[in-house]
């Protein structure tokens, strides 16, 4: 009987399709995997957005202070100061002196000097020459100063040194005549610092007269014009000088001397 048994249970489970005294296999459960979350990206502070520039602010200039330059030229030193802030401005007066000290006072204190050609009441006039001195290599020492109307000094500027050179030599002056009545004249250019130039000044005379101006050029490089305005036999005397021309002054750079010319 128990034969049988089997033999009945091994019919059962071929038809079935079991498997007889072979254990099955655990089999994991499938597990779905989770999801890592994405790092939270938070955007920079200047990441779609402009930025605004902060501007620089603009420093309140000292109504104290005076800025100045003074500048050796041939013929005089040339002196350029900044306009004065003060809003007790009334005029400006420069001071020179043989000493590096020189105080703000007026009337000055010796041994400086107003040498008289630098008072104005315009306060944007900042540029001023002084050829009241014989050139030499010795330094000058100048301090420019703003007062108010009843004399005080309200600003100041640094002291600055410079020399009187002498006068530059601008050579022969040459004139001659050309084709179609023009006449040329020639000389040497000023080899000078630049900012000491302003303009050639070419004068003319005839007949014992003191010498005008004829023509002004203000190029540096320039070295020579043509001109078609003199009179036929008329004897003219030329001279061309370079020239340093301010507000408040102005003073030979350098000259040609004087040359005697009939227009033919």
């Amino acid at each position: 009987m128990p034969e049988r048994r089997a033999s009945l249970v091994a019919v059962v489970c071929l038809i079935a399709g079991c498997t007889i005294g072979t254990p099955r296999a655990s089999v994991a459960p499938e597990i779905t995997p989770r999801p890592t979350p994405l790092p939270t990206v938070r955007p920079s502070a200047s990441a779609g957005a402009t930025s605004t520039p902060v501007p620089t602010p603009t420093p309140t200039p000292d109504p104290t202070l005076i800025d100045l330059e003074a500048v050796s030229c041939n013929g005089g030193v040339l002196l350029d100061w900044s306009a004065s802030t003060n809003p007790d401005f009334h005029h400006y007066s420069a001071l020179r002196s043989p000493d590096r000290e020189i105080a703000p006072d007026y009337p000055p204190i010796a041994p400086a000097v107003d040498w008289g050609d630098t008072y104005t009441t315009d306060r944007f006039v900042t540029t001023a020459v002084d050829a009241s001195i014989l050139p030499s290599e010795r330094l000058w020492y100048y301090r420019v100063m703003a007062y108010d109307a009843r004399g005080r000094a309200i600003a100041a500027s640094s002291v600055r040194g410079a020399r009187l050179q002498e006068p530059a030599d601008l050579g022969n002056l040459e004139v001659a005549a050309g084709p179609d009545g023009v006449t040329r004249m020639s000389w040497t250019p000023y080899s000078g610092e630049e900012r000491c130039f302003s303009a050639y000044r070419v004068l003319a005379g005839s007949g014992g007269a003191s010498l005008d101006t004829f023509s002004i050029v203000s190029n540096q490089a320039t070295s020579s014009i043509v001109t078609d305005a003199l009179r036929p036999g008329v004897s003219y005397q030329f001279r061309v000088q370079a020239v340093r021309s301010t507000t408040l002054g102005s003073f030979v750079l350098g000259e040609t001397e004087i040359v005697t010319f009939t227009a033919p």
